[in-house]
C-alpha cells in the first residue's frame, strides 16, 4: 500500500471513511454514542484513548472490521486493488455509483475476461489460428480446381468465400469487447431510466398528497394567504403520509419553519 494513502492509523482511516461516506463528524459521533468534542480531540491527536467499545460501534456503522479500523488489514491489498486504484476512489475522481453499476452488472466479468484474454493475445492466436485453417481449406479449393477443370468456377467461387471468412485479429477482438461494453452501457442506462420514472412517479404521488393537505374543506387555499406555519404544517404531513415516521419530524419542522420565516424577512442592508 501507498504510504500516503490509507495508513495504518486509526485516526486516518476513521478520517478517510467520514469523507468516503460524505457524513460529518457530528454525524459520526452521533451514531456511535460518542460526544462530538471527544471524537474531535481523537482526531486532531490531543488525546491517544478512543476506546475499544467505540472502535468496535465505529467499524459496525461503516461496515468494516476492527482490523482494517486499527490498521492491522488494508483492503485494498485483500481486493488486489493497486493503490492509485484505491485512491482515485476514494478521492472521488472515480464515480464509485457508477463503478459499482458496471462491476455489479452479469456480463461484467465476460467483459474482463476478454479484456484480459486481449491482454494477454490469447484471442489473437485463437484468431490466427482459425486464420491459417481457412487459408489451408482455401489452398486445397484451388488445388481441386486444377484438378477438375469443369468445377473450376465452384471451387474458386468457394474459395473467395473463404478468403472473406478469414478475420483480422485486432478488429475481430476489439469489435468483441465494444460490443459487450456498449450492451453493459446500454442497460445501464436503461436502469437509470426506469429508476428516473420511478422517482418521478413518487414526485408526483408525493405532489398530491401536499395539494390534498393543502386544500380545506375539498376548497383550494389561496397560496399568497398561507401562513409559513400553514405551510410547515402541510408539507410535514406530507412527508409523514410518505412513509417517514413523524417522531423523526420534529426537528425537521422547526428548521423549515425557521427557513420559511427567514425567507420572510426584510433584507436589513438594503
Amino acid at each position: 500500500m501507498s504510504d500516503t494513502y490509507l495508513p495504518g492509523d486509526t485516526r486516518q482511516r476513521i478520517q478517510d471513511l467520514i469523507k468516503n461516506r460524505k457524513i460529518t463528524q457530528a454525524e459520526l459521533a452521533e451514531k456511535v454514542g460518542l460526544s462530538n468534542s471527544a471524537l474531535s480531540r481523537y482526531l486532531q491527536g490531543r488525546t491517544t484513548n478512543l476506546g475499544d467499545g467505540f472502535i468496535i460501534r465505529i467499524a459496525k456503522y461503516f461496515d468494516v472490521s476492527t482490523d482494517f479500523l486499527l490498521g492491522e488489514t488494508d483492503i485494498i491489498e485483500e481486493l488486489r486493488l493497486s493503490a492509485e486504484t484505491a485512491k482515485l476512489l476514494y478521492t472521488g475522481k472515480v464515480d464509485a455509483s457508477v463503478l459499482n453499476q458496471l462491476i455489479e452488472h452479469p456480463r461484467f466479468p465476460q467483459l474482463l475476461l476478454l479484456l484480459a484474454r486481449y491482454r494477454d493475445e490469447t484471442m489473437i492466436a485463437g484468431i490466427n489460428a482459425m486464420n491459417q485453417i481457412l487459408t489451408f481449406i482455401r489452398s486445397l479449393t484451388l488445388d481441386q480446381a486444377n484438378l477438375h477443370p469443369e468445377d473450376e468456377d465452384t471451387a474458386k467461387n468457394a474459395a473467395q468465400d473463404l478468403r472473406l471468412l478469414a478475420t483480422p485479429p485486432v478488429t475481430a477482438d476489439t469489435n468483441t469487447i465494444q460490443n459487450l461494453f456498449m450492451q453493459i452501457v446500454r442497460d445501464i442506462k436503461k436502469n437509470a431510466e426506469s429508476a428516473s420514472e420511478a422517482q418521478q412517479a413518487a414526485t408526483t404521488e408525493v405532489l398530491k398528497l401536499l395539494r390534498e393537505n393543502l386544500t380545506k374543506d375539498g376548497e383550494s387555499v389561496d397560496l399568497s394567504k398561507l401562513t409559513a406555519e400553514d405551510l410547515t404544517v402541510a408539507v410535514m404531513k406530507t412527508i409523514s403520509e410518505a412513509g417517514i415516521p413523524e417522531e423523526k419530524l420534529t426537528s425537521l419542522g422547526a428548521s423549515f419553519l425557521d427557513l420559511l420565516n427567514a425567507l420572510k424577512e426584510p433584507d436589513h442592508d438594503e
